[in-house]
């Protein structure tokens, strides 16, 4: 396989002096570019996000950027799209976690004189899908349920 682009970021974690087998500090700094640095630490924390969090937004964002291009290549004039995913952890048969599945739910609003019907968003969520990079490279279940 030929490399197209690659994309990095910059992780940050610095012990507060504690660091032992019965606990120790979990928060940490991702370093995106541009001047953004996202506070993160594992999950259910009170201080930013977590990586199941990231994974559930990288695909999301991922399926809407390509819905997006779907759209317009048909001319339609999207308004909005709003999404709230979820990251489904479960503990696997052999002990591991995972996420097991992650589910979309993208609301998007259309303006202008051409309107798609449910048949043709459906269908485009489900191309989007197909196209979307993210999607193409994990292992877990992906629900898409446009919200209508």
């Amino acid at each position: 396989m030929e490399t197209v682009s690659t994309h990095s970021t910059r992780l940050s974690w610095r012990s507060d002096g504690h660091f032992s087998h019965t606990g120790y500090n979990k928060d940490h700094q991702l370093d995106v570019g541009n001047d953004v640095v996202i506070p993160a630490a594992a999950a259910n924390n009170d201080i930013g996000t977590d990586p199941e969090k990231l994974l559930a937004a990288s695909l999301a964002s991922c399926h809407m950027l390509t819905f997006l291009a779907l759209a317009a290549k048909k001319r339609l004039v999207v308004e909005s799209y709003d999404d709230q995913p979820v990251a489904e952890l479960v503990k696997r048969d052999d002990g591991k976690f995972a996420v097991a599945t992650i589910r979309l739910q993208p609301a998007v609003v259309f303006s202008g004189d051409k309107q798609p019907d449910e048949a043709a968003v459906v269908a485009m969520h489900h191309k989007a899908h197909d196209h979307c990079f993210i999607a193409n490279s994990i292992l877990c279940d992906v629900v898409v349920e446009p919200v209508f």
